[in-house]
């Protein structure tokens, strides 16, 4: 099929050439359906994950679309397409809400100051999952930790290894270690005032 007639197919059929196979086809729904991702990944501003990570969950969402669309069930393919999209960013939102203590759950403190391995309750991560009150404390995270403090926590809050950290980070594990004792110190402070 030449190109120039794709331009002419509906978006059904478009759908089921691209489900079996046919990149040109896949290539001119991604264009018509992009936007619509984007879009809905926008509507959720206030999510914890970025417009892009959204808009590729949204396109995940589509690629699913494509594949278990049945042109024989009488939905527009765009319709189905749309919510598609919407479930998987919706999904993705979920989780990110659902898991955003998750790293500060199964956080074990590293500590040099003579208290005990066990005693997660010392640990920066730990210390701000006590209370459930995330806006509070992310603006205390923000406002009280240095550029390079705020990434070493926000890499541990992603369950990262200190090995980890100092690997992207570019640093000694011991310096990872340094700054989670500064942010224990100042995390105390500031939750004793």
């Amino acid at each position: 099929m030449h190109k120039n007639e794709r331009a002419y197919l509906s978006d059904e059929e478009l759908a089921v050439l691209a489900a079996n196979g046919d990149d040109e086809s896949m290539a001119l729904l991604i264009t018509k359906v992009a936007p619509i991702a984007s879009a809905k990944a926008s509507s959720f501003a206030k999510a914890r994950i970025p417009d892009e990570d959204l808009t590729q969950e949204g396109m995940l969402g589509f690629l699913d679309a494509v594949k278990t669309f049945n042109p024989q069930n009488g939905a527009p393919f765009k319709a189905y397409a749309e919510t598609c999209i919407n479930n998987r960013i919706v999904s993705a939102v979920r989780v990110s809400f659902n898991n955003k203590n998750a790293a500060l759950s199964n956080a074990v403190a590293f500590e040099d100051d003579g208290a005990d391995i066990g005693d997660l309750s010392s640990d920066p991560a730990n210390i701000v999952s006590q209370n459930d009150e995330s806006e509070y404390y992310e603006r205390l995270l923000n406002d009280g930790l240095s550029e390079f403090e705020y990434k070493v926590v926000m890499l541990r809050l992603e369950n990262k290894s200190y090995a980890d950290v100092s690997k992207e980070l570019g640093c000694s594990e011991k310096a990872v270690d340094n700054a989670l004792q500064r942010i224990k110190k100042k995390m105390r402070a500031k939750l004793n005032k």
